[in-house]
């Protein structure tokens, strides 16, 4: 079935099991339907799926290799990234042509114990774990002059830098080239045209211009992470973890803390971990962790802090493992306006057996309550669901 490209953002969910081929199953908010299955090639059957921007996955293949893949006109649409090795964290990867399961690459991270620097051997397939935590694009890429300018900018390693390549290096070509930025970690990227920006952990925005052969840092926004979330995340560490996620939302750049439960029962209240491990239960709840809340806030520029916003206006904003965007629901009246509608990015419980992946659904500013979007009957979903927005989409 061809997919209508000019329609809203769509949920990008994994075949059911008992279907064929490798790749995924398109469904619309709009009147809740099932639009498309889109097959990838083999090569992806067991690949990991790092980004969703301007209607293009980035994804890692089954040796950890990057590549750029279009499903919604097609998969055979594909390009390759610069290989892994050229990461500034990797060294050369060394493969085994026998059994492909042995190949291994070396990196590295910083030990903040004087200068010294440690290597860790890893196996290819546990590598794509660490490497890269969320990657965007400027543009897309087959889309004339901005797609021969197209950047993607990536989060990767322990530390959480910032790397970048151009178009002109795509082919497997190229390298990834650090971003030197002073304020890492960063939790989130987002492009506002040609321009990046970078959240670090403590609330600060880097702002780098994109527009040149290399990039240029135009502005440092010395904004503190809000006291708000700030004193909130402290009070509830004992059952709560946040993330933090930078939106374009017309015109302004806007920051949403999320905040999700380590365990959250059928009620959908937060509980400690004792609460449902008794030793006598020989069958102990499961609670998997679940989105409690969002805080949103409004960069203030001149006064380089974060402005707490009580709504978002007509505004619906999409966040989760993908390219952060925002639609107005006077244009798209199937979303609801005032509302956070969220995937699931918590990748580390990947591999638990009960859940992991389940985590979406729409928060209300309004009401503060979270409903679900779609019914899946399973609190493991594999792959993680990604937002995906049509390639000639244009946010307003």
């Amino acid at each position: 079935m061809a997919i209508d490209l000019s329609q809203s953002p769509l949920l990008m969910l994994p075949l059911d099991k008992d279907e064929d081929g490798h790749g995924c199953r398109f469904f619309s908010l709009k009147g809740g339907t099932a639009l498309a299955h889109r097959n990838f090639p083999a090569t992806f059957s067991d690949s990991r799926c790092v980004g969703s921007s301007h209607g293009w996955l980035v994804l890692l293949d089954k040796d950890t290799e990057p590549y750029l893949l279009d499903p919604l006109r097609g998969g055979d649409r594909v390009l390759r990234l610069p290989p892994i090795e050229t990461f500034p964290c990797v060294f050369p990867v060394r493969r085994s042509h026998e059994d492909n399961s042995c190949s291994s690459a070396s990196s590295y991270e910083t030990i903040h114990l004087g200068c010294c620097r440690s290597t860790t051997l890893f196996p290819l397939l546990p590598l794509r774990d660490y490497i890269i935590f969320k990657a965007v694009l400027s543009a897309n890429p087959n889309n004339g002059a901005n797609g021969r300018s197209c950047w993607v900018v990536v989060i990767f390693g322990i530390e959480s830098k910032l790397a970048f390549c151009r178009c002109k290096e795509f082919g497997g070509v190229g390298v990834w080239a650090e971003l030197p930025g002073n304020h890492g970690p960063y939790s989130d990227v987002i492009f506002k045209g040609g321009t990046l920006f970078a959240l670090c952990d403590n609330g600060f925005v880097e702002v780098w211009h994109f527009n040149r052969d290399l990039p240029m840092k135009i502005m440092e926004i010395k904004s503190s992470f809000p006291r708000k979330s700030a004193e909130a995340a402290r009070a509830l560490k004992s059952v709560c973890f946040t993330s933090t996620y930078l939106v374009e939302a017309a015109g302004e750049i806007l920051l949403l803390v999320r905040f999700t439960g380590y365990f959250v029962n059928k009620h959908g209240v937060p509980v400690e971990e004792d609460d449902f491990l008794a030793e006598e239960d020989t069958h102990p709840l499961v609670c998997p962790y679940r989105t409690l809340y969002f805080h949103v806030y409004v960069l203030d520029t001149s006064n380089e802090e974060w402005a707490e916003l009580d709504s978002l206006g007509d505004r619906a904003v999409f966040v989760g493992g993908s390219h952060s965007r925002s639609v107005s629901a006077r244009d798209f009246p199937e979303f609801v306006a005032n509302s956070v509608y969220f995937t699931d990015d918590n990748w580390e419980p990947q591999e638990q057996d009960d859940f992991g992946g389940h985590d979406m659904g729409v928060y209300s500013l309004q009401s503060g309550k979270v409903k679900e979007i779609c019914e899946l009957g399973s609190d493991k979903i594999e792959s993680p669901p990604f937002w995906v927005f049509p390639s000639d989409y244009r946010s307003k």
